[in-house]
């Protein structure tokens, strides 16, 4: 029997830290960006409450998005339920057999 050494870090190429994709990075960036910007732009508070107010809703956001769901791309998932919601029927059926 031949054995073969496959090191830990054999799959992290194309990730970011070993663990996020370069896709998944990309969309969190660009889904948190307009939170971050309008808090910064029209909220008339002090600097402090700014980031406060800022990564309450970027950071759930932005983590959310990067992890992803069932290991897809936030728009990748988007798209596969956006097609099951335009294709999704009732289905009927009474218990008779023609």
């Amino acid at each position: 029997m031949n054995d073969y050494h496959i090191p830990a870090n054999f799959e992290d190429s194309g990730k970011i830290m070993g663990i996020f994709g370069i896709r998944n990075v990309v969309e969190a960036g660009i889904l948190s960006f307009p939170f971050i910007y309008l808090t910064f732009r029209f909220v008339p508070v002090s600097l402090t409450w700014k980031i406060i107010i800022s990564s309450t809703f970027a950071i759930p956001i932005g983590g959310f998005s990067i992890m992803g769901i069932n290991d897809d791309p936030m728009s990748v998932f988007v798209k596969i339920w956006w097609k099951w919601l335009k294709n999704r029927r009732i289905l009927e059926y009474r218990g008779e057999v023609k």
